[in-house]
């Protein structure tokens, strides 16, 4: 049998009120992204969902 568990249950994360965790993002042109994909060829390909394609790559510095 399975048991409902309302929201109040539920982990939540330790925050201030208000406040927004600081996620750290890089940005990357296209020529960088089609480099790192092999012109986004199908073989660099992983997968497709409801935001596009996703790519398997290797940037120039090797990350």
């Amino acid at each position: 049998k399975l048991k409902s568990r309302s929201v109040n249950d539920s982990k939540k994360e330790s925050s201030a009120p208000g406040s927004t965790p600081n996620i750290a993002a890089q940005t990357f042109t296209f020529r960088e992204l089609a480099v790192a994909t092999k012109n986004f060829r199908q073989e660099c390909l992983l997968g497709e969902g409801g935001f596009g394609r996703v790519y398997k790559g290797r940037l120039e510095t090797g990350q």
